[in-house]
């Protein structure tokens, strides 16, 4: 392993350590007794005075995974009311720091040049996405740059025409395109997404849906993760 992807490994345990223990307010004593690693050396590992062997990382990532996945995190944080679904906890570093862990075990190695996502609310989760991926992030926002030739995208959402715009400049012909959402009721955006994205002659490489409806049918040609359904 290079020294750099062990270095990483050893980043991604202790920010998924941190991370459950503050989202889920789990103690130290019960990651001691889960890890089997004393309570002392945990607390050193989360306050950054050393870090696990490379062995060590990749053993607390595997029980980590396996006894608090991000989705019961999500389950956790998620707040469901008769015409709202709350998801502030996508605002929180801790999840942020989560989710890019995730999503490098999720997709390992995938080549990424852009990370596309809308405004506003896919935003916090596409930032996390970018700085794994290493990509650019790109907004599709509702309204056109000024002063530039923007791609665009219309379709109906609850009976009404909504348009997304995204400057020409910023997604090529040959960029491979990673798609962030963090909502799908209808799947109407992530289709919406693609189509911007086809339209410049980029390739979609994946696409990360946080929360989506049981009944929301996505068809791709691409490699689609939906981390919970409700």
């Amino acid at each position: 392993m290079r020294r750099v992807e062990g270095i990483r490994l050893q980043l991604d345990a202790v920010n998924y350590l941190k991370s459950v223990k503050t989202l889920l307010g789990i103690t130290y004593r019960e990651l001691s007794s889960i890890l089997d690693i004393p309570e002392s050396v945990l607390s050193r590992y989360a306050t950054g005075d050393m870090l696990p062997s490379v062995e060590t990382a990749e053993e607390m990532l595997k029980k980590l995974e396996e006894r608090y996945p991000i989705s019961e995190v999500v389950k956790s944080r998620l707040r469901m009311y008769d015409t709202y679904v709350d998801m502030s906890f996508v605002n929180l570093p801790q999840f942020w720091r989560l989710y890019e862990v995730y999503l490098g075990r999720r997709f390992p190695g995938l080549r990424v040049d852009v990370v596309l996502t809308a405004a506003a609310d896919g935003i916090p989760l596409a930032v996390a996405a970018a700085s794994r991926f290493e990509a650019t992030l790109v907004v599709a926002k509702q309204y056109r740059e000024p002063g530039v030739d923007n791609y665009e995208y219309t379709y109906l959402r609850e009976g009404r025409p909504v348009t997304l715009y995204v400057p020409a400049g910023h997604i090529k012909r040959g960029y491979s395109v990673f798609i962030v959402d963090d909502i799908a009721r209808t799947g109407k955006t992530l289709r919406a997404l693609v189509g911007l994205a086809s339209k410049a002659g980029a390739e979609i490489a994946g696409a990360s849906i946080l929360v989506a409806k049981r009944e929301v049918r996505i068809d791709a040609e691409f490699p689609v993760d939906v981390l919970y359904t409700y």
